[in-house]
């Protein structure tokens, strides 16, 4: 949620590694700022659908990894560090 290159300078080498080593990087910004010119794919969001797209991503998460099929880390993960086990 930030222009790295404007406003977390000094962590943009961190970004220029992981992609000579292969990491891939999605961008969503509602404008084509200087971070997402190098990004693998940029996502234009307009207002309003970063929450659509992230609930959307929650959903996918607990469906494969929770729902479906019981991930041993996954479950683990939720019980010791979220209260997703107390939601009805």
């Amino acid at each position: 949620a930030a222009n790295m290159n404007m406003t977390r300078t000094p962590d943009v080498h961190f970004i220029a590694e992981a992609r000579t080593e292969g990491t891939k990087f999605v961008v969503l910004s509602p404008d084509l700022s200087q971070i997402a010119k190098y990004c693998d794919e940029w996502i234009p969001l307009q207002a309003g659908q970063d929450t659509a797209l992230w609930m959307a991503a929650n959903h996918v998460i607990l469906k494969e990894y929770y729902i479906d099929r019981q991930v041993p880390y996954f479950i683990d993960y939720v019980k010791r560090y979220t209260d997703l086990p107390f939601l009805v």
